[in-house]
């Protein structure tokens, strides 16, 4: 019996100008149709995809599977743009935190969100809500930035905006990569090096050597996706870290373009904001790296956000200025 990978729901959301990739589990046949494509999926293996060419925006469209005459029928489908929410807590930091008064929230059924299980529960939504549509009772709950990035985009442009968080708070740049990425290009750092973040206990259950790229990164490759948007660095900020982050992000841009088979994957990188304690110098250094990153790899753009953000917290709550920033970026990159 073959099955649909979770990510696929009704009100869900395909990246534009990209390969659409079907996926799931189990072995079999069955009929599947989309936008007027009527294909097969096959699998006498435990996994089984089907690729369909890039569609321009459009929809709403009805995707339906069929096999042994049962029909399983999605509806509400889009295809727009589609970001994937990656880093640590600032990407995770949400909406209801933010100085974005709740009297300008909005609803807008264009805007979709898909949440991965992430390692730390208390997420409002989970992967069985599937897709959720934005509404202004629900829109606190989530992350700013992507709130606040894709409601910019999707207004502007009129077009449907499908975001998939994949954060952690206090999360290292080597939890997000597949393990000994980061040895096997020589980069080998002791303990005593690394940012307390690395093992603090309340954070080791993620912060281990590949450990979120194994347990979230596995919930979305292959989907196809329009950009990154990758806001992190805080928990790598000693000294030692802040020499090599530049080597490690280009790293991790690599690996992810590759697993998701894309090699000019946009990566909107944005650079944290100023904090003046304390550990001001191996900050900066991040900071520089993240400056050095479009120079590393082509299709990249950092997102400067000390002009518009705090620097008395590590965790700015103006998350509006910023976010104009990000939609810019993404739609000039078009």
């Amino acid at each position: 019996m073959l099955t649909l990978h979770p990510i696929f729901t009704s009100h869900m959301v395909f990246a534009a100008n990209k390969p659409i990739r079907i996926f799931g589990a189990g072995c079999g046949s069955a009929s599947l149709q989309f936008a007027g494509y009527c294909c097969t999926a096959e699998s006498d293996a435990d996994s089984w995809q089907i690729k369909l060419p890039p569609m321009p925006y459009g929809g709403p469209y009805t995707l339906t599977l069929v096999q042994n005459e049962q029909l399983l029928e999605l509806t509400d489908i889009y295809v727009g743009e589609v970001y994937l929410l990656a880093g640590q807590s600032n990407m995770q930091f949400k909406l209801s935190e933010s100085l974005t008064p709740p009297d300008t929230w909005e609803s807008n059924d264009l805007m979709r969100l898909f949440s991965t299980r992430r390692l730390e529960a208390g997420d409002r939504f989970l992967p069985e809500d599937g897709w959720v549509r934005c509404t202004k009772e629900d829109a606190g709950d989530w992350s700013a930035i992507g709130y606040l990035t894709g409601m910019q985009i999707s207004r502007q442009k009129g077009i449907a905006v499908g975001l998939i968080t994949c954060y952690q708070g206090a999360s290292v740049i080597e939890s997000w990569v597949p393990k000994n990425t980061f040895d096997k290009a020589g980069i080998a750092l002791s303990d005593e090096e690394k940012f307390c973040d690395h093992y603090y206990p309340e954070y080791t259950v993620w912060n281990s050597d590949g450990a979120l790229y194994d347990q979230l990164c596995s919930q979305i490759v292959p989907f196809s996706l329009n950009a990154v948007l990758w806001y992190q660095g805080e928990s790598d900020c000693s000294v030692a870290e802040g020499k090599v982050y530049a080597q490690e992000l280009a790293l991790l841009i690599d690996t992810w373009r590759d697993a998701f088979s894309d090699p000019q994957l946009f990566f909107a990188v944005v650079q944290i904001a100023d904090n003046h304690e304390p550990h001001r110098a191996g900050w900066k250094l991040i900071q520089q790296a993240q400056l050095e990153i479009p120079a590393l790899r082509d299709h990249v753009q950092t997102i400067i956000c000390a002009d518009v953000c705090e620097d008395y917290e590590i965790h700015p709550r103006t998350k509006d200025k910023l976010a104009l920033r990000l939609a810019d970026a993404l739609m000039q990159q078009r």
